[in-house]
């Protein structure tokens, strides 16, 4: 089998395993936490380490499920793919992403991500989410 045959099998493999895992990322949060447990903030904390501590627990309920570090994860392995090396896949790992496109991605989806809606992740969890993953805590 060529080479170019093999990538476009193992993107297909990717993409096959990221479309049927994402009806499970977005139901099944791997925290064991409940989302009447996590809460919905509407007020971001005021201090920069209880924002990063938010966005945490809301990575690790919404996000983690695709986007943990291990790579039988569908969004880490979609990204494992499209960078190949250059960039961690692993979302967490990251050191080039701003807020306000995190917050885009979140509220509009990208690829076969899905978009998450105000209800789910409020406003203010959005931007305690984009400063744990951008690694910025301050304005």
């Amino acid at each position: 089998m060529s080479n170019r045959k093999r990538r476009c099998l193992s993107i297909g493999l990717v993409l096959a395993g990221t479309i049927s895992g994402n009806v499970l990322c977005a139901q099944v949060p791997e925290s064991g936490q409940t989302s009447r447990e996590l809460g919905i903030l509407q007020v971001p904390p005021s201090q920069p380490a209880d924002l990063i501590a938010r966005g945490e627990a809301v990575f690790n309920y919404w996000c983690r499920a695709c986007h943990g570090p291990e790579m039988a994860k569908p969004g880490t392995a979609a990204l494992a793919a499209k960078y190949r090396g250059a960039l961690p896949a692993a979302l967490a790992e990251r050191t080039d992403m701003t807020p306000d496109i995190i917050k885009h991605w979140v509220r509009e989806g990208i690829s076969m991500m899905p978009f998450f809606r105000p209800t789910e992740i409020s406003n203010a969890d959005l931007e305690a989410l984009a400063r744990y993953l951008s690694k910025s805590g301050g304005g």
